[in-house]
């Protein structure tokens, strides 16, 4: 103990000996340290916010359908939907972590205003239910429509290419599970984009007991799930398996394949090229710093080794050294406090203002991925020192 508290002593002395050379190297790592450590919260809110957007625009946390019935096409789909939907969330409602559960219906249709028609796909909603969780619709005009039974709201570019505005009346044709095809006359109550543009020029939404008039069924699609926690799905969809053994439980990031995980997937690759760079950066200095050190010291090293101290306790010294420095590193992040604006990624029609997420465990990362690299960039030097012949270490100028 006495002796790795001489070797800490010692350390501090011989950073603190030549100020200058240790401001240097102190500046790489701090540098290093905070460059990785806002990199990693501009990351965790980009996936965040790219995580919020699917999952409060689209599809909740996850969705619950009849087993088998996404692995393929059939051609009477409604046969296959959920049976008694009230009696299936009233179960759903007492696993853990629910928040709310909103049914919905897919609704293939002709959408005809005046003289413009078009097709589209939308869904039969709980307009009041999901009005209080699906924030992130980004109403352009309008609003959702709650509770009223004729309202529809259109996908921007669905809305643009019916010539529409809130307040006017469409109407909807559907060929349903009846040899005839239904229509309902229903009026504009919002215009809404999500960023993708695929999806914003064919959706639409309309109330839930519309949807199922329309295809003469009482069944349900699926049924979208808001949990207390996006880490509480795993938990839920085993409940699911275990109550409910009928129903498959999909979690959004499964649903949303193209938009969200293959996005998320790109990004992290890129993310830790990026870190490798900046640790590469950080590595180079210091093991600059640290030969330059260990070649000026290297006659000091020689009496050393000539008065008896083992080669490991030398290199153990400078180790500890580029230690001390590595935890020398600090952070302020006010002016990214209000966020970095961020133009519509390729894909996406939306733009995005990315907080930059700090966390507890992202500096504990840094800190020592900071001090690894420091002790890992003076490893070379040093054990160069110290494998010189002390006579020849004597003699060095």
């Amino acid at each position: 103990m006495r002796r790795a508290t001489l070797l800490l002593t010692m350390s501090l002395r011989n950073v603190f000996r030549n100020r200058r050379r240790s401001l240097f190297a102190l500046a790489t790592i701090a540098m290093g340290a905070v460059g990785l450590f806002i990199f990693m919260g501009f990351n965790r809110g980009l996936m965040n916010q790219y995580r919020a957007n699917t999952i409060r625009a689209r599809w909740g946390h996850g969705q619950l359908y009849v087993q088998g019935y996404r692995d393929r096409a059939h051609p009477r789909p409604w046969e296959h939907w959920i049976e008694d939907p009230s009696a299936v969330m009233a179960q759903l409602r007492t696993l853990p972590g629910v928040l709310d559960l909103f049914p919905r219906l897919t609704v293939s249709a002709i959408l005809v205003a005046g003289e413009h028609t078009v097709a589209g796909q939308g869904e039969g909603i709980d307009g009041a239910a999901e009005a209080g969780f699906f924030t992130q619709l980004n109403y352009r005009q309008g609003g959702d429509f709650r509770d009223r039974a004729d309202g529809i709201v259109l996908g921007e570019g669905l809305a643009r290419g019916l010539d529409v505005q809130p307040g006017e009346e469409i109407r909807l044709i559907v060929q349903g599970g009846e040899p005839a095809p239904s229509s309902a006359a229903l009026r504009v109550t919002g215009i809404f984009h999500t960023g993708s543009q695929e999806f914003d020029s064919r959706a639409f939404r309309i109330p839930l007991g519309v949807a199922q008039r329309l295809l003469a069924t009482d069944r349900v699609e699926s049924i979208a799930v808001a949990l207390g926690e996006v880490e509480a799905w795993p938990a839920f969809a085993e409940a699911v398996r275990a109550s409910l053994p009928n129903l498959e439980a999909v979690p959004f990031d499964e649903l949303d394949r193209i938009y969200y995980r293959h996005a998320v997937d790109w990004l992290d690759a890129q993310f830790a090229f990026i870190r490798g760079i900046i640790l590469l950066v950080v590595f180079l200095g210091i093991f600059n710093v640290i030969s330059m050190a260990v070649l000026e010291r290297t006659r000091e090293i020689g009496t050393l080794r000539a008065n008896g101290d083992g080669r490991l306790a030398i290199a153990l010294g400078h180790i500890l050294e580029a230690v001390v420095l590595a935890a020398g590193w600090a952070l302020s992040a006010g002016p990214l406090r209000d966020g970095v604006a961020m133009p519509p990624a390729p894909g996406i029609t939306r733009s995005f203002r990315i907080q930059i997420e700090l966390a507890l465990g992202d500096a504990l990362e840094v800190l020592g991925l900071a001090a690894l690299t420091a002790v890992v960039g003076c490893l070379l030097p040093v054990w160069r020192a110290v494998r010189t012949p002390i006579a020849d270490a004597l003699r060095h100028v």
